[in-house]
């Protein structure tokens, strides 16, 4: 009956499965339902009665769908709206497209914008620490006088992304590719840019902290980060 059980819940939350939070929610809808299930033969019912009451107690699952990526959509679909001075801390952003969105003087510790599409939105003055944007495309966002402890970039869209003012102190930005990047007093202690290519990038900063072994980069860039006074003793130049 277990199996019966698990293989109607897989069946109705099939064109959901790309969903975030459906996994969750399947796992304690089954352990709530078995319990259900238990009940009910405890109270005499066989095992098709028993089952048949059970599942019809479940509902329609487009509304519990839909109570739980309410917030995932309605960002979707509200792009370029002001979630200014908001506290928004340990959001979930995953996927979520918001072009030109304005997040400035917001609370988002902790939240997870993994995946996002941030193209053109604006960070002013933000709390991101701990924040994840692993996978996001931060295509010609303002990530400005910000806080970004702790905060992780991994496999990053970085074309013409503004960093001026933020501390990036810290942050590991190895392996990535930078084009346009602007990281103009930024604080840039310790931060890692390990094996990553650079064209005409802007370092208007002191970054001779700054970790650059193994990076490439074009003659501009490179030129900007020497009289920065950077460590480029491992650089190839193109």
């Amino acid at each position: 009956m277990n199996e019966k059980l698990t293989n109607y819940l897989n069946g109705i939350f099939s064109p959901y499965e790309d969903l975030h939070g459906v996994k969750d929610l399947k796992e304690e809808l089954f352990i709530d339902l078995n319990e259900k299930l238990s009940d009910l033969k405890a109270q005499g019912y066989d095992d098709e009665a028993a089952y048949r009451m059970t599942v019809s107690s479940l509902g329609d699952v487009s509304e519990i769908i839909e109570s739980i990526t309410s917030k995932t959509r309605e960002l979707q679909q509200r792009i370029g709206m002001d979630f200014s001075k908001i506290n928004l801390q340990n959001s979930d952003f995953k996927d979520v497209k918001v072009h030109d969105g304005k997040f400035n003087y917001s609370a988002l510790k902790g939240s997870d914008f993994s995946g996002a599409d941030l193209t053109n939105s604006t960070f002013k003055c933000s709390d991101l620490t701990n924040v994840k944007f692993d996978g996001a495309n931060l295509t010609g966002a303002k990530i400005i006088k910000s806080s970004l402890k702790d905060a992780s970039f991994k496999n990053c869209v970085f074309d013409r992304t503004d960093f001026s003012g933020s501390d990036l102190s810290g942050i590991c930005f190895d392996n990535q590719t930078f084009i346009g990047t602007i990281f103009d007093y930024s604080g840039l202690k310790r931060t890692s840019f390990k094996n990553a290519v650079f064209k005409n990038v802007s370092f208007k900063t002191v970054t001779k902290k700054a970790i650059f072994d193994g990076a490439t980069m074009d003659k501009l860039t490179y030129a900007v980060l020497k009289g920065s006074h950077a460590n480029l003793t491992n650089v190839t130049v193109i």
